[in-house]
């Protein structure tokens, strides 16, 4: 009897175990931070150039994502610097939702929710669907920022953005440099 118990617990406990680490499994982007793209290149496409010095790389999220309950209307994009595709480095990744004018995925919290459950909970008050703000999380070198905000046209612009101290420093400063460059001004002034 005691054998059919412990087979029994054991069979309970391995049930737990599969399904809780289902459940909190995360996106896998098959690169790191500062890594050069050649395999998501291989696996997708190659990127699209963006400003100068920039490249990206759309993907559906059910592409990257396959086990976390999200659809098509979640992009992943990789974004690299480089001046060539040959030397860019992943600087960062983008969750995005991608707004249909009637917030119809961004009231559906699924972005919201992925954040709370991969990086942690944080505070979106009594009624998370008017949520508009944002939420950091620092760990070790990575940085995550998730953000929910809403335009003058009550649209929300939601997503997650992962890099790591290193390349937040770095793209501050690319795109520091584009806004100047777009408003006329030479660096070396």
């Amino acid at each position: 009897m005691l054998n059919g118990l412990m087979k029994n617990f054991l069979k309970i406990i391995l049930i737990f175990f599969l399904s809780s680490s289902s459940v909190n499994a995360a996106c896998d982007f098959l690169i790191n931070i500062g890594d050069n793209g050649t395999k998501v290149f291989e696996k997708f496409a190659a990127p699209l150039p963006g400003f100068k010095g920039m490249f990206y790389l759309p993907v559906q999220s059910p592409e990257v994502c396959p086990n976390d309950n999200l659809n098509e209307n979640i992009a992943i994009e990789y974004v690299f610097l480089g001046n060539t595709i040959k030397v860019a480095r992943l600087a960062a990744v983008r969750m995005i939702v991608l707004n249909d004018g009637k917030n119809t995925e961004n009231n559906k919290l699924t972005l919201m929710n992925y954040a709370k459950k991969v990086y942690g909970d944080f505070d979106t008050g009594q009624n998370p669907e008017i949520f508009n703000n944002y939420n950091i999380w620092e760990n070790g070198q990575s940085v995550i920022v998730y953000k929910r905000m809403s335009d003058q046209n009550d649209l929300y612009e939601e997503e997650i953005m992962i890099t790591n101290i290193e390349y937040d420093k770095k793209l501050g400063f690319f795109f520091n440099e584009v806004e100047a460059e777009a408003e006329g001004f030479d660096k070396t002034e």
